[in-house]
């Protein structure tokens, strides 16, 4: 070796070395840490989220983890993201599961046929989530009972939808015989619930280790040019490497000027194609059928993996470490997701054909991956292909895949022979798109090409649902017109007006829900003609779009909501969302309420759904008004009604209303309060179409008796009477006891609300139980039963106090007061706090938001308002803006 001369740099990155040392440099602590909250050995007790940057050795540090616990014993399973295969459901679920696959056909029913389902070995529709996971869960432990078993998971970015919920879940049910490991990058979105899983962040290497690592893999190096790659890495191992291998050779021997900017995104993809182009052609043939597979299943090979024709073929790629094989059945595992691209991108698209097509008939028992091969294969019209994308497409929407379903039937219409079936395939993807995934622009294109293609599709009714979804949300939120589009197409459609066409029932979804919204008599009248016509067959799919036959409970709402964070289907999510806020307020759950209805905007905004925004606004109008914030709810309830009323959704104002009502009642101004009552509906008479009128019923009662309007009262609970309101549910049984007592004489009046305050189920409804226990207290003062009438004021004002509604809390109050007492403990010195709850009032007094809190706590936005949730009813205030004064008055501790 001459002066001068040095060692070139190893062409391997650590994150391709797996199970070298080098690859471990500076992790000693960070595996131990790992291995010690996953529990030691083989009996791993939870599961751990493993995050970080890019290059930072996740990938090193699994495999790591997976060594170690297969050492102690344990059974490893294993699977990476594959982004190509993203669109496919439960395609990382089956590469997990591949090594069970003889366990499975072992499982009883129903675990054995939702796992075939899932898997796409059985012609069941596919289950839901929750029931994968339950059937994935039962499979492990089966597994485990021999061994325990551990879940190794890479990338969860790059898994699908349904496999993400599925893992999710699973993740939440690690114990004694099954641990579960999981890397992604941080920040970065994954369609994996992670909310209370533990998360472990693995930094950058410190400098030491840094240092350590490049000596090792970059020996020749000059010292002033490893100070500059140690500099700008800043501890990324995989930086740490390919800096070095793009500096020129003057840069390394630091010839150049100190200032020059060192390469800033190293060519790793380049590299990985350079050694994939050097391997023998049978070998770049095998490893193309395995790079567009995604699995890892040696099956797609044809032959075994022992087979000499098979290794001889894959040892080129094994000994250049671009691929390993993984467990007793000898999967197929890429070191490097690069490689994996690579591998794609240096092929022809004769070869890649070759490989879809070959993919096709080894996967012939998985008909949508047969089919997405078979897409991917076919380059001219083939409507055999297209029929089975088209079906593809269907089964993935049945499952609430909407991602997956508008790819395989935009595909199916691009491969269409006839122009009338690519124009219906076109529809079909366009309609998901403005439904499902809030794609507004691209739903618009994708309708503009059907009608390209065949202009007789505007004539569809999923065309003018589509349409009118486009109007609403990216148009100008006509009703009028949106109205007009859908009846005229379910009207003069070819569909037969059978109730079985799925066209015509998404028709009739969307109309529904725009007479819903309209709140006018005459929108409803072309529904439900139209209702009527279907074969009484359909009846079942009918009743979908009646609100009241179908009630979704509470827990399938939020299942909704978590579906939708992840990615699900947008306006569902947006509908979850409201429904939950219409169920929080009267149940007194005001903090979710508000936390929803933020969230809901959001969405709205994010999503570009702004006609569904309204309903969000009106919760938060609501809200402001029973917290005494009167200005800003009328400030809100004025937004809605100058939005509504030009765009014809005179249900939006009618909300907006509603929420004048509270507000006008909380500040003791009925006469303005029975104005906007009547404006809801009229005193006496109940709107017909337009079951939400009856929510206000009390406060039109309670507005009209405090403006001595007694024949206006009476006449409207005669009407709530007569109409059977209260059998509709057990709040309206309330509402309407409640207001039969506010209209009583003196002489009922003890009667009439006794029987209101036993209504069924009335504690379930706070806040209007408590206004009937204020007037009960302020009728029974005023007919001097001074004792009894305490009682109810008592009850009422702590009910408000707990809620925070301050203008109710001092209304009931200021009428105890009127007894020659007040409520006892309502002091601010009786209080007692716990030293978080100080702390986090006091944080919260300086001006902090529950997120700065939260961070500054190590806890949760949603635990801090929690918490001050809990806090103001304590100290007898509604707003943080007297947390100040509250915590002053406390005494000291």
């Amino acid at each position: 070796m001459s002066l001068g001369s040095r060692v070139e740099p190893s062409p391997r990155t650590p994150s391709e070395d797996a199970g070298q040392p080098l690859d471990v440099v500076g992790r000693a602590r960070h595996l131990q840490e790992i291995t010690e909250l996953l529990g030691q050995g083989s009996t791993a007790a939870r599961a751990l989220l493993l995050s970080g940057e890019p290059g930072v050795g996740k990938s090193v540090l699994l495999r790591e983890v997976a060594r170690a616990m297969s050492e102690a014993g344990a059974r490893v399973l294993s699977a990476a993201g594959v982004r190509s295969e993203a669109e496919l459901a439960y395609a990382g679920l089956h590469q997990l599961l591949l090594p069970l696959s003889d366990l499975i056909e072992r499982l009883v029913d129903p675990h054995r046929r939702v796992l075939r389902s899932a898997l796409g070995y059985g012609g069941d529709p596919v289950p839901d989530g929750r029931h994968v996971a339950d059937s994935v869960i039962s499979l492990l432990h089966r597994a485990a009972i021999e061994h325990p078993v551990f879940i190794v998971v890479d990338d969860l970015a790059g898994f699908d939808l349904a496999s993400s919920v599925v893992l999710g879940l699973v993740a939440r049910r690690a114990g004694s015989r099954f641990g579960f490991l999981a890397a992604c990058r941080s920040g970065t979105g994954t369609f994996f619930e992670r909310a209370g899983l533990p998360e472990y962040e693995l930094p950058p290497l410190d400098r030491d280790a840094a240092a350590e690592l490049l000596r090792v893999r970059c020996p020749g190096l000059a010292e002033p040019a490893r100070e500059r790659v140690l500099a700008q890495a800043r501890g990324n191992p995989l930086a740490l490497v390919e800096l070095p291998a793009e500096l020129s050779g003057p840069q390394r021997d630091a010839l150049t000027d100190p200032h020059d900017a060192l390469p800033r995104s190293p060519r790793p993809r380049n590299r990985h194609a350079a050694r994939v182009a050097r391997l023998p052609a049978a070998s770049r043939r095998l490893l193309l059928l395995m790079a567009l597979d995604g699995t890892g299943d040696p099956g797609v090979l044809h032959v075994g993996p022992d087979d000499p024709t098979v290794l001889a073929a894959l040892s080129a790629a094994e000994s250049d470490r671009l691929i390993t094989f993984v467990g007793t059945n000898h999967r197929v595992d890429f070191r490097h997701p690069l490689t994996r691209a690579a591998v794609v991108e240096t092929s022809t698209l004769n070869e890649r054909c070759q490989a879809h097509r070959a993919l096709a008939e080894i996967r012939a028992a998985v008909p949508e991956r047969r089919a997405w091969h078979l897409g991917r294969a076919t380059l001219v019209p083939d409507e055999r292909v297209s029929a089975l994308l088209e079906e593809a497409g269907h089964r993935a929407a049945r499952r609430g895949d909407a991602t997956a379903a508008v790819a395989a039937f935009t595909r199916a219409a691009e491969l269409s022979p006839r122009p009338a079936d690519r124009a219906r395939r076109l529809t079909r993807a366009a309609h998901l798109r403005a439904d499902a995934t809030g794609e507004l622009r691209a739903a618009s294109e994708l309708l503009d090409r059907a009608r390209y293609a065949d202009p007789e599709v505007s004539r569809s009714p999923l065309t003018a649902a589509t349409k009118a979804l486009l109007l609403l949300n990216g148009g100008d939120g006509d009703i009028d017109m949106a109205h007009r589009l859908l009846v005229e197409a379910i009207e003069t459609g070819s569909h037969g007006h059978d109730g079985e066409d799925d066209a015509l029932v998404e028709a009739l979804h969307l109309l529904q829900r725009v007479c819903w919204a309209g709140g006018r008599d005459a929108l409803w009248k072309p529904f439900l003609a139209v209702l009527g016509r279907p074969e009484p067959a359909a009846a079942p799919h009918m009743a979908a779009v009646n609100p009241d036959r179908v009630t979704e409970p509470r827990d399938v709402s939020w299942d909704v909501v978590r579906r939708g964070r992840r990615g699900g289907h947008v306006r569902r999510y947006i509908d979850a969302l409201a429904q939950l806020c219409l169920e929080d307020f009267p149940a007194g759950r005001w903090a979710e309420a508000e936390t929803l209805a933020a969230e809901g905007l959001s969405i709205c905004e994010e999503r570009q759904y702004p006609f569904f925004s309204w309903h969000f606004v009106y919760h938060q109008a609501l809200l402001a008004a029973v917290h005494g914030h009167f200005e800003e709810s009328r400030g809100m309830a004025d937004r809605i009604t100058q939005w509504a009323v030009p765009r014809g959704v005179l249900t939006a104002a009618t909300f907006a209303d509603h929420a004048r009502v509270l507000a006008e009642l909380g500040a003791g101004d009925y006469e303005c309060a029975y104005r906007h009552a009547v404006a809801i509906s009229p005193a006496g008479r109940l709107a017909s179409h337009a079951p939400y009128v009856v929510w206000a019923c009390m406060d039109l009662v309670e507005a009209a008796v405090h403006t001595r309007r007694t024949a206006e009262a009476r006449a409207h609970v005669r009407a709530l009477q007569e109409a059977g309101v209260a059998a509709l549910s057990p709040r309206l049984a309330l509402l309407v006891a409640g207001s039969a007592a506010l209209v009583a004489s003196d002489d009922d009046a003890v009667r009439c609300f006794e029987q209101a305050l036993a209504v069924p189920g009335a504690r379930d409804w706070p806040f209007d139980l408590a206004r009937i226990r204020l007037a009960y207290g302020e009728r029974l003062r005023r007919m001097r039963f001074v004792t009894q009438a305490r009682a109810q004021l008592d009850a009422a004002a702590e009910v408000f106090e707990h809620l925070g509604a301050r203008p109710w809390a001092d209304r009931a109050m200021g009428e105890l007061r009127a007894t020659y007492r007040s409520r006892s403990g309502a002091k601010h010195g009786s209080v007692t706090l716990t030293a978080q709850e100080q702390e986090i009032a006091a944080l919260a007094a300086a001006g902090m938001t529950n997120k700065q809190i939260g961070e500054r706590l190590h806890l949760s936005p949603r635990t801090v308002g929690s918490h001050l949730y809990q806090l103001f009813p304590k100290l007898g205030i509604a707003s943080r803006a007297a947390l100040r004064d509250a915590l002053a008055s406390l005494p000291a501790r």
